[in-house]
C-alpha cells in the first residue's frame, strides 16, 4: 500500500506583482515513516544574483531557524502541523500551500521532489531529464484525482490532428525543453506552437518551458521564442510554476 508525503516549497518573491520568486527550500512531511526534513539551498550565489539587494546572512539565519522549527519536534512527531506551520510565512518569504504525493519508497520521492524543485542545485548530469519533469508532471495530475492522458492528440480548428505530451479535461499540455539546444533553431517550432494556441479550440492550453539560461549568447533566442510564445493566447510558464499550477 502506499503511502503519503506532504511537501510545501519556501520561496523568496520581493515583488508579488512582477511574479517572480526563487525556490529557497521546502519542507517534506512523512508520517508513516516518522519522518520530517526541511532543506534548503547551498548555492547562494544564485540567491545574490537573483537580488543583489538581500541580505543573505540574515537569509541564512531565517533558514537555519526554520531548519530547527521543522526537525527540532521529530521525537514529539504529532507536536508539527505543516499546514498550520505556513501559514505563519506571509511576506517575501511565503511557503506554497502543502501539496502531497504517494510513494512507495522514501528515498525515491524525496529526490525526484528536491530535483524538480531544485534542480540548480545539482550538477548537470544529475538533473531531471525532460522525461523526467513530464512524468513527475502526469505524477501530480494523476494524483490529484485529474484525469490525464500522455501523448494525446487532439482536433484542432481545423480538423487538423495536433499531438500534446498531457492532457486533461481542463487542460493541453506542452513541454519545451530549451536545455542545450540551438535556440536559433527553436524559433520556428516556438512559432508553430504559437499558432496552436491562436486557433485553440477545447481545454486551455499551457506551455511550460526548461530553460537553466547557462549560456548568456543564448539569452536573446530566448527572449524572442518566449515573446513568440507568450502573444500565442497559451500561458506560458516555466517548469516551476508550472508544477504549482498543476498541484494546486
Amino acid at each position: 500500500m502506499k503511502k503519503i508525503m506532504k511537501y510545501s516549497v519556501l520561496r523568496y518573491s520581493p515583488s508579488r506583482i512582477s511574479g517572480e520568486h526563487i525556490n529557497l527550500g521546502i519542507i517534506f512531511d512523512a508520517p508513516e515513516d516518522q519522518y520530517r526534513e526541511f532543506r534548503y539551498i547551498k548555492k547562494f550565489s544564485r540567491l545574490s544574483a537573483f537580488d543583489d539587494e538581500l541580505n543573505i546572512e540574515n537569509t541564512k539565519i531565517l533558514l537555519r531557524g526554520i531548519k530547527e522549527d521543522v526537525e527540532g519536534s521529530i521525537f514529539t512527531y504529532d507536536a508539527f502541523d505543516i499546514d498550520k506551520y505556513v501559514e505563519f510565512f506571509i511576506n517575501d518569504f511565503s511557503f506554497e500551500k502543502p501539496k502531497q504525493i504517494s510513494y512507495d519508497t522514501l528515498d525515491e520521492v524525496l529526490e525526484t521532489v528536491h530535483k524538480s524543485y531544485f534542480r540548480f542545485e545539482y550538477e548537470i548530469p544529475q538533473r531531471p531529464s525532460v522525461a523526467d519533469d513530464k512524468k513527475l508532471l502526469y505524477r501530480i495530475l494523476k494524483e490529484s484525482g485529474k484525469n490525464a492522458r500522455r501523448k494525446s492528440s487532439l482536433a484542432g480548428a481545423f480538423d487538423e490532428q495536433v499531438t500534446y505530451d498531457i492532457v486533461t479535461d481542463d487542460y493541453k499540455i506542452k513541454v519545451f525543453d530549451f536545455d542545450n539546444k540551438d535556440l536559433s533553431k527553436s524559433i520556428n517550432s516556438a512559432k508553430v506552437w504559437a499558432w496552436n494556441g491562436m486557433h485553440n479550440v477545447g481545454q486551455k492550453l499551457i506551455i511550460i518551458y526548461r530553460y537553466s539560461d547557462l549560456d548568456q549568447s543564448q539569452s536573446e533566442n530566448f527572449e524572442t521564442i518566449l515573446r513568440i510564445l507568450q502573444n500565442s493566447g497559451a500561458e506560458v510558464l516555466d517548469i516551476d510554476a508550472g508544477l504549482t499550477l498543476l498541484s494546486a
